[in-house]
């Protein structure tokens, strides 16, 4: 198990290091930022907050979709806060809110059951809408139902954990210590766990090579990154500063 967790990360960090370097490469011809654009740099990080933090454009192209996108990225974020402080800075984290032990255990049950449901609910609204609106199923592939299902049951074997299952925590707790520390242990033995754990290991190989890469995409995206300056300052296609100098 701890074999296939350290390939899986390391498979998903040298994919992620690979296509952020390509996009980094890649020549941008024209200047082409969307209007009306910000003309400064200090514009062009506020915008692209927006667009990080708060989904602006896609608000005001589908609010429908904006809800079940914006609802499902901030449960996954909370999901992802509450697994490193329940996993693997427990002590930490129950010191900074001044909780005993069993009042930070009942508070990470509460949370995380109430963010694992709120992240399963968009997913299912987005698999429906793939199936329902036809100019969405048209362009639709396997790949993008693929994402949908490795989403849908990796957040829900950890439901399952949570809800129905008797994990012993701090056998986990350890186990992920172990590999943190690079001295891995035995997994728990418990059957969701270990589910949950191959599911989460597909998911990281799989986001380098799949349209999950927007979490670092939406960074190089030129519509986006660029200043809106075109007059005021000429821009440079790199292909023809490349053919000049040969």
């Amino acid at each position: 198990m701890a074999d296939l967790i350290y390939l899986s990360v390391a498979v998903f960090l040298l994919g992620m290091a690979w296509r952020v370097f390509t996009w980094h490469r890649a020549p941008v011809p024209l200047k082409i930022p969307l209007t009306p654009g910000p003309t400064t740099t200090a514009g062009v990080v506020g915008r692209m907050a927006g667009e990080v933090i708060l989904f602006r454009s896609l608000f005001g192209a589908d609010r429908p979709l904006w809800v079940a996108a914006w609802v499902f990225h901030v449960s996954l974020l909370l999901l992802a806060i509450g697994h490193v402080a329940g996993l693997v800075v427990p002590d930490f984290a129950r010191g900074v809110l001044g909780l005993t032990s069993d009042q930070f255990s009942h508070l990470a049950h509460v949370t995380g059951g109430a963010f694992g449901v709120l992240a399963v609910v968009p997913l299912i609204y987005l698999f429906i809408r793939r199936l329902v609106v036809e100019r969405v199923r048209h362009i639709s592939a396997f790949s993008d139902y693929l994402a949908l299902a490795l989403l849908f049951f990796a957040i829900q074997t950890g439901n399952h954990m949570r809800f129905m299952g008797d994990l012993d925590i701090a056998q986990a707790r350890e186990f992920v210590a172990g590999l943190l520390a690079f001295r891995p242990v035995p997994p728990p033995q418990d059957g969701p766990f270990v589910t949950h754990m191959l599911l989460v290991c597909a998911l990281l190989v799989y986001i380098p090579f799949s349209k999950l890469m927007h979490l670092g995409g939406i960074f190089f995206s030129p519509t986006l990154n660029q200043t809106n300056n075109a007059r005021q300052r000429r821009h440079v296609n790199p292909w023809d500063h490349e053919a000049s100098k040969a």
